[in-house]
C-alpha cells in the first residue's frame, strides 16, 4: 500500500477499499478502549496495538486495519510491520456510523472469521454507546453479548468495559 497519512486502505476478496482516517470520536474511543485492555491483556501474556496491518497466509488478497487488535507476546515484542491473522488474538472495530456498522458486521465479521481471528468485538459509539463481542462458532463467529451496560469478559482475558466509556462527554 502507498504511504499515505490521509486514507486507510484494505483488501478484501482482491478489493481495494479506501477509506478516510478516522475522526476524532473515533480515535478517542480506540485511545480509552486500548487504555482498558492494555493491562489485563498484558497480565494475560498478550500485547495491545492499535491501527496496524493484519493479512493472512493463507490468502493474497486479503488486507484488514482493525482499529484495535490484541496480538501474542512473541508477535508483539517481534515489532512486525504486519501481523500475521494467526498472532491475533482479539480484533477490534469501532462503529461510528451505519456505513461502518454495516462493513464491521458484515464483510469484517466473515472475513475475521475466516482468518480464524477467535474474538472480535465491535464498540458502537452511536446513537448510544454499545459493545457486540463474537466468539468462533462452526467457522463463524456467535454473538456472545451485546451491551450497553458495562460488561465483565473473562475471554480472551478478564477485563470489565463500560461503552459509555468509549465516548467522549463534556466534563470527563
Amino acid at each position: 500500500m502507498p504511504e499515505d497519512e490521509f486514507h486507510r486502505y484494505e483488501i478484501d476478496d482482491g478489493v481495494l477499499i479506501v477509506s478516510p482516517p478516522p475522526g476524532a470520536a473515533h480515535q478517542v474511543a480506540v485511545l480509552e478502549l486500548a487504555n482498558i485492555v492494555q493491562k489485563p491483556a498484558r497480565t494475560a501474556g498478550l500485547g495491545v496495538v492499535p491501527a496496524v496491518e493484519v493479512v493472512t497466509h493463507r490468502r493474497d488478497d486479503w488486507l484488514k486495519v482493525p482499529d484495535l487488535v490484541v496480538v501474542t507476546l512473541d508477535a508483539f515484542e517481534s515489532e512486525p510491520q504486519e501481523y500475521e491473522a494467526a498472532d491475533v488474538v482479539l480484533a477490534v472495530e469501532i462503529s461510528g456510523n451505519r456505513q461502518s456498522r454495516n462493513r464491521d458486521f458484515g464483510e469484517k465479521l466473515e472475513a475475521y472469521a475466516e482468518a480464524g481471528i477467535p474474538h472480535y468485538w465491535i464498540a458502537e459509539l452511536v446513537p448510544v454507546p454499545r459493545l457486540t463481542v463474537f466468539e468462533p462458532a462452526d467457522g463463524t463467529y456467535r454473538e456472545v453479548v451485546a451491551s450497553e451496560e458495562p460488561v465483565k469478559l473473562t475471554r480472551p482475558f478478564a477485563v470489565e468495559i463500560d461503552p459509555a466509556r468509549l465516548r467522549r462527554t463534556r466534563g470527563r
